[in-house]
């Protein structure tokens, strides 16, 4: 049961927080066997970039770093983000490290240095909350759901079919629902290495709004698109 639990994060994708060089590549080696993507930054604002540049799933985060600290990186992502799941390792147990970190909601508070079984245990309650809290389904409209696992979407039990690019611009589209997204971000979240033109991207866009509706996805003439979600 655990590793099936466990085996769900390998649809995931991660951001990993940690200035100490050698622990950052410690622990990115031990997380690859859970998840299926890795991002990577040594401060919190290098953090919060990617974060806003990127489908992240769930976040790892040091506390104590330069520029911004990890405290400081999950208030700012919960300001956007109710739901992801962070975890927040430290070298303290200091009580007020503590109850500051309380109303971020966070999945744990992790002390250094890590044990393994501690480490699996915090993945393990992250999915089950996920999963308590519906986390893993987004519902575009009340018959229309994308199910962040299997990256399917169905509408009244019908699965539509995506490409692979409908897909990265649907969980981008999700991951920002209400808020304004340029083609510029829509492109480096389909595509990384290279970016898609302005006439790809509003291609993209036409073929998800035929899927999920034309209302869903607004476009706003000069400055981007907005999925509308309830």
């Amino acid at each position: 049961m655990i590793e099936s639990k466990l085996a769900l994060l390998k649809n995931l994708t991660l951001l990993l927080v940690e200035d100490d060089e050698k622990l950052l590549k410690n622990l990115k080696t031990t997380l690859s066997l859970f998840f299926k993507d890795i991002i990577t930054a040594n401060n919190g604002s290098s953090a919060l970039k990617l974060y806003e540049k990127n489908c992240v799933d769930v976040i790892i985060t040091d506390y104590v770093m330069p520029i911004m600290s990890g405290y400081e990186l999950c208030v700012a992502v919960r300001e956007k983000n109710k739901k992801i799941p962070m975890i927040i390792i430290s070298n303290h147990t200091d009580q007020d490290k503590l109850l500051k970190s309380i109303s971020l909601n966070l999945s744990e508070y992790l002390v250094k240095p890590l044990e393994y079984a501690t480490l699996t245990k915090a993945l393990l309650k992250i999915i089950l909350k996920m999963e308590e809290n519906n986390s893993l389904i987004e519902y575009i409209s009340p018959s229309m759901k994308y199910n962040i696992i299997t990256k399917e979407l169905y509408n009244n039990e019908k699965k539509i079919f995506l490409t692979k690019s409908e897909i990265a611009a649907l969980e981008f589209f999700v991951k920002n629902k209400n808020q304004l997204i340029s083609s510029d971000k829509i492109s480096f979240a389909i595509e990384k290495e290279s970016n898609k033109s302005e006439q790809a991207i509003k291609n993209i866009v036409y073929r998800l709004r035929k899927k999920l509706g034309k209302d869903t996805i607004e476009n706003v003439q000069g400055l981007g698109y907005i999925l509308n979600l309830r």
